[in-house]
């Protein structure tokens, strides 16, 4: 976690560091274009995770809020899901009975 953070705070420390110079001066001065558009990256990304970590916790109280949790706990891979694949289990019959047949298609 710390270490995630680090770049977040060099960032913070630039753009301080940016304004400070901006104020050591007799008057106001406007950011550089660049460090504006960098700003404005950095605030959209931070909205969007912060928006799909509040999307991912509000599943999750709904799958609480429906007593599914503990049937969902662990199932993000389909086999544990229960998926079923007809075609799947057919190749795999096939294979197991010994027979070769050529599965080679015409152009």
């Amino acid at each position: 976690m710390l270490r995630a953070s680090q770049p977040l705070s060099l960032l913070v420390l630039l753009v301080l560091a940016t304004t400070a110079q901006g104020q050591a001066g007799t008057g106001p001065k406007e950011l550089q274009p660049w460090l504006i558009g960098l700003t404005a990256v950095v605030v959209f990304l931070f909205i969007v995770f912060v928006l799909l970590l509040v999307n991912r916790l509000w599943q999750i109280r709904m799958r609480r809020e429906q007593g599914g949790l503990q049937e969902t706990q662990g199932t993000d891979r389909p086999e544990h899901a229960g998926c079923a694949n007809p075609a799947a289990e057919k190749d795999s019959d096939e294979e197991s009975d010994g027979e070769e047949q050529s599965k080679a298609t015409s152009l």
